[in-house]
């Protein structure tokens, strides 16, 4: 973890910001985290560990995490975003139901290898992608 603290303190000193003991906390609080996650989600987590961090600060690093690569937003739910962590993660896809909201994530070295032919053949150098499919999930469509 303190390697990807340190990278991102040059990334935004290199962007010509200051690096303050708010972001830090933010970062190691994200990279802490195993699923999704949410601004809402994140503000409650810190503010339960008695951190004083508002959710503006929160809302002004989330764009600088993913410039710098360390997370990206994966779906938007309930009229708010979603991200994940993206180091150190195999590229996958996102299961959505759209009645519970449940997200299944999948990760299929056949849909990996076909990106990284398209990668090659078009000539892009490859950061990240996500894949979103929506639907109704088993549980869900047993109710009706």
């Amino acid at each position: 973890m303190e390697t990807f603290i340190e990278e991102f303190r040059k990334f935004i000193r290199q962007k010509g910001l200051k690096y303050t003991p708010e972001r830090e906390e933010i970062l190691r609080e994200i990279l802490s985290l195993k699923d999704h996650f949410d601004v809402e989600g994140l503000h409650l987590r810190l503010k339960n560990k008695n951190s004083k961090i508002s959710k503006a600060s929160i809302y002004r690093t989330l764009p600088l995490l993913i410039e710098a690569g360390y997370i990206q937003e994966v779906y938007k739910q309930g009229g708010h975003s979603h991200y994940e962590v993206t180091l150190n993660k195999m590229p996958h896809l996102h299961f959505i139901c759209i009645r519970c909201a449940k997200v299944e994530e999948v990760v299929d070295e056949r849909l990996n290898k076909l990106i990284k032919e398209h990668e090659d053949f078009r000539g892009y150098k490859l950061l990240t992608y996500h894949l979103e499919i929506f639907g109704i999930c088993p549980n869900c469509r047993e109710v009706k």
